[in-house]
């Protein structure tokens, strides 16, 4: 039975149109469907479910000896093999814009000794791009870098010209530029921090100095580096890294003593004498430093006034002060006077590295 409605037409002198009504409109259920695998689901939140459960998004990932490397610039010191890489979640792969397969591109970085290349990771997710920096250093100019510092630098002596020669000599060693960079800046340190040689770097810009060899050498893994980093770690008063490099027994036989008598008692290391840590140049006060702990007990007590007086010294820096000062406690235990004492072990009170130190002496001197 069909269905209709009239009303009124203005257009027809007052009558009326016959309209058939639309018949009544049936509506299709929404099926919301997976954009992945095309399955259908009743509600959009149903659907949302499925996709992060069944389908979750990842991007591609690289791992260089298990560790994920982010996307800015990577920088590989030492060599890889094609078994330390690694991809997660990649479906394609590229590097410097050539498609490879992951045996083909492993085997690629693993024979990247210089320069920078670009990788980019594919899934159907989304694309990663990482930038690789390599360098390696070749071993050769390594061990040449080291033949001329042993052949320019004898004993202590130290100048401008010295280093000076030391950086021509070296300049053609291209891949061992971090190494040369980090010695001659640990070099002008030891200049700054005497001002001797005929150095125009002030006094203060020692720290600078250190801190950029530091900067330069934290990937060189050679004896003489280690050695350069343990003295300036000894300098700055961060005895558990100073006595972590093993190269320099003295060295990290004193770092280990001031880090037990700051309360950061490490393991120490048994190992044999390096030349290249013989002809170091250091400067006065860590050599100074050194050369008193070298003394045997009977001769520790005749050092004490010049302990005493460099303690209080402005020549020395801060850090050198306290190692002097706690050298001085440490000896004068037994022999100095009980007033004495406590006011050398008041000095150190608002130390951040020996205040507990301190403490400790005052109480027993207390007692």
């Amino acid at each position: 039975m069909a269905w209709y409605l009239s009303f009124i037409d203005p257009g027809n002198a007052g009558g009326s149109v016959i309209i058939p009504e639309s018949p009544p409109a049936v509506l299709q259920p929404i099926v919301y469907e997976c954009p992945r695998c095309s399955a259908h689901f009743d509600s959009a939140q149903a659907r949302r479910d499925h996709f992060f459960t069944v389908h979750p998004y990842r991007k591609p990932e690289l791992l260089l000896h298990g560790q994920l490397l982010g996307n800015s610039e990577t920088v590989i010191h030492e060599p890889v093999q094609a078994t330390d890489w690694l991809l997660g979640s990649c479906h394609r792969a590229s590097l410097n814009g050539r498609m490879m397969a992951p045996d083909e591109l492993f085997q690629a970085l693993a024979e990247c000794r210089q320069g920078f290349h670009v990788l980019e990771l594919s899934n159907q997710d989304s694309t990663e791009r990482f930038e690789l920096r390599f360098c390696i250093p070749e071993l050769a100019e390594l061990q040449r870098l080291e033949d001329i510092f042993n052949t320019l630098f004898l004993d202590n002596e130290l100048s401008v010209d010295d280093v000076r020669r030391f950086a021509e000599a070296c300049k053609s060693l291209k891949t061992a530029g971090e190494y040369l960079e980090g010695i001659c800046q640990y070099l002008y340190g030891v200049l700054a921090k005497d001002q001797r040689g005929g150095t125009q770097l002030s006094h203060a810009q020692y720290k600078e100095r250190f801190n950029r060899a530091l900067e330069a050498l934290r990937n060189v893994d050679r004896p003489l580096a280690r050695t350069i980093r343990g003295i300036i770690n000894f300098s700055f008063n961060s005895f558990v890294q100073a006595a972590s490099q093993a190269d320099a027994p003295a060295l990290a036989a004193a770092a280990s003593l001031f880090a037990g008598w700051a309360g950061k008692p490490v393991r120490r290391w048994a190992v044999a004498q390096q030349e290249a840590q013989a002809r170091l140049p250091v400067d006065h006060a860590t050599d100074r430093v050194l050369s008193w702990m070298a003394l045997s007990d009977k001769r520790q007590e005749r050092e004490l006034d010049e302990l005493q007086q460099v303690s209080a010294s402005p020549i020395w820096t801060a850090e050198d002060r306290t190692k002097a000062l706690v050298l001085w406690l440490e000896w004068g235990r037994t022999c100095r006077s009980t007033d004495e004492l406590r006011r050398m072990a008041r000095r150190l009170l608002n130390d951040a590295i020996f205040a507990g130190y301190a403490e400790q002496v005052l109480e027993k001197v207390n007692q």
